[in-house]
């Protein structure tokens, strides 16, 4: 069984986390029992792989690359499990680049971010205690020479073509370990400095910003809110309006109360529920969408990643169709997954009506 709760919370900050206007960076650390690799919240990682390629099977053609994407995932689920029984090497760097199928794309689509087109860098580590360290890192602008020169920098030469595949494993000691992310980030930003000049942040330009997962993770109030609010996600207002109260203040549009959440946490409640919907009201009326985490959100639709593989760049971006999201849960909580623009009438475990 895995905790419910700490599974929203986290799908939750990951996807307003890849929705803000900068660089994300989020660390997960995995349980290994000697087969398995296990999230934070108890669920193992191999069902989420096949969940994801069976998914990207039923996807239409448009999408067709996703099918190609998540098998070779699956080799990479399979090289985790082998470093973390093996000793061969204990450091691998995947670079899971923007599909070239959608480098001539205008507007957002299933997830993908066009004028972003990021580039999701892993860094997994096996740690002296025998656990799974995955750091997530975005890279904007998805700059080819840029991100040759991580695999320079680490002796390796890449391939023509997508680079998701081309993983690179070395044994690293575990200093090295703790600080390669912010190493190869540096790599990716200075080589963006040689070709255009100016600072950069995450292949972002001008000013330096602050990580957007340590940001709203700091805006209790809003997240505390929101979770008390909602049982689930149903794809009503308040879940877009959370986003655009999330970007407005990341973006300095509007800030945090001055009151101590928690000696007023009724208080706090309530203005930020109110903040949430005067920022999704602004947010409607410019049409905005954000986008991050499996999912391209206009004004009142929306879907939250189902768990933390999916924040880390992996599965399918393109899950929703006409009627929504492909991926949603009945009124007791269970997942269901419906076939791409088609209905169902009752829920697969228990059985209750799900129409509308």
């Amino acid at each position: 069984m895995y905790d419910a709760d700490a599974r929203r919370y986290n799908d939750t900050v990951t996807w307003l986390a890849e929705v803000l206007p900068g660089p994300m960076r989020s660390p997960v650390e995995y349980l290994f029992d000697g087969h398995e690799l296990y999230a934070p919240d108890g669920s193992a990682v191999e069902p989420i792989f096949d969940n994801a390629t069976a998914e990207a099977a039923l996807l239409p053609d448009l999408f067709a690359f996703e099918y190609r994407r998540r098998l070779i995932e699956k080799t990479e689920y399979e090289d985790m499990i082998t470093m973390m029984k093996s000793g061969s090497y204990n450091t691998m760097v995947v670079v899971s680049d923007f599909p070239p199928e959608l480098e001539n794309i205008h507007e957002d689509v299933g997830g993908y971010n066009a004028s972003r087109k990021q580039t999701m860098l892993r860094v997994l580590t096996k740690t002296p205690k025998e656990t799974l360290m995955m750091y997530s890192q975005t890279l904007d602008g998805s700059n080819r020479a840029a991100l040759e020169a991580i695999y320079s920098s680490i002796g390796f030469v890449p391939k023509p073509g997508e680079l998701l595949g081309q993983r690179m494993k070395f044994t690293a000691d575990e200093n090295e370990q703790e600080f390669l992310t912010d190493w190869l980030m540096g790599i990716y930003d200075r080589s963006l400095e040689a070709q255009y000049g100016g600072k950069w942040q995450a292949g972002m330009y001008s000013k330096r910003r602050q990580n957007t997962y340590d940001f709203v993770r700091q805006q209790r109030d809003l997240l505390s809110a929101y979770l008390a609010s909602t049982g689930s996600f149903t794809g009503e207002f308040i879940d877009y309006s959370l986003a655009a109260a999330m970007k407005d203040r990341y973006c300095g549009i509007t800030n945090a109360p001055e009151l101590l959440f928690n000696k007023a946490g009724i208080v706090a409640h309530a203005m930020a529920l109110n903040e949430m919907r005067d920022s999704g009201r602004r947010a409607q009326a410019r049409g905005d969408v954000y986008s991050g985490c499996g999912s391209s959100v206009a004004a009142l639709r929306d879907d939250l990643a189902s768990d933390l593989l999916l924040e880390a760049g992996y599965g399918n971006k393109a899950d929703e169709d006409k009627y929504g999201s492909l991926k949603f849960k009945c009124q007791k909580g269970h997942v269901n997954q419906r076939p791409h623009n088609k209905l169902i009438d009752k829920c697969k475990t228990c059985g209750i009506s799900v129409k509308c």
